[in-house]
């Protein structure tokens, strides 16, 4: 078995710097998303078991996305395929499609994507691939058995755990709890060094012609309104109390 594992290079959600625009900073530090550490993860186990031949890391980015794809090979993974863009504004469709055309041209069995990202949080990525290569789907997984051209799947979803069985070739997306992401040892840093990384260029690939786009992300802008009391004790403790029951929150 064959698989992909598309990650993205995502801001780091434990250290967001907004600038004056309310856009993400440049100088926000990136981290693989979340989510895709626990797809890098399991196609790894799944190698490990000698269920899987080769696991490869695919990111489309700016150049200094080939960190995410180090993160991979640190972890275990095989090879990577940067596709590198200085295009900000590329929508989850355009990324889907170069994937896509990555995973047919490859003749992969399996694409295991991350749920979600953590800064867009679209969802849209997984279901986008799976579409225009016409695969099954299944998404919120968090359990993961491989057999002989099949996958047993374990979903989440409110009440407890859905089990779906899929054949392959299929996308699967990844969620919290279905593995414990191991961090690269510096056995693995090390090795990383030396497995093969091609780089590409987003010209080489057909974006999509999506009818739907996201817009940037933004912090919104927060008012802050205030009253100040300047007088006695006495005479403010009766002021609060009056604008308290004037607001009817006494």
């Amino acid at each position: 078995m064959k698989i992909l594992v598309p990650v993205k290079q995502a801001p780091d959600p434990n250290a967001i710097r907004f600038d004056a625009s309310g856009a993400f900073a440049a100088s926000t530090p990136r981290v693989v998303n979340e989510y895709d550490q626990y797809a890098i993860e399991e196609a790894i186990r799944l190698k490990e078991a000698g269920k899987a031949t080769e696991v490869v890391v695919m990111t489309v980015g700016a150049a200094t996305a080939r960190d995410a794809i180090a993160r991979g090979l640190g972890m275990g993974a095989d090879r990577g395929v940067l596709v590198i863009t200085d295009d900000a504004d590329l929508t989850a469709g355009d990324v889907a499609a170069i994937v896509s055309t990555e995973a047919r041209d490859g003749g992969y069995d399996l694409i295991i994507v991350g749920q979600e990202t953590s800064d867009g949080g679209s969802g849209t990525v997984g279901p986008l691939i799976a579409g225009l290569l016409d695969l099954p789907l299944v998404s919120n997984v968090v359990q993961l058995e491989a057999g002989d051209g099949t996958l047993t799947l374990g979903r989440e979803v409110e009440d407890g755990r859905h089990i779906v069985e899929t054949t392959l070739p299929a996308v699967v997306c990844a969620l919290t709890g279905l593995n414990e992401p191991r961090s690269p040892s510096l056995k693995g840093i090390m090795a990383a060094r030396k497995k093969p990384v091609e780089e590409k260029q987003v010209s080489d690939y057909a974006v999509s012609d999506a009818h739907v786009s996201w817009g940037r992300l933004y912090a919104e802008a927060r008012v802050v309104e205030g009253t100040i009391i300047e007088t006695d004790a006495e005479s403010a403790a009766k002021q609060v109390v009056a604008i308290l029951r004037e607001k009817k929150l006494v």
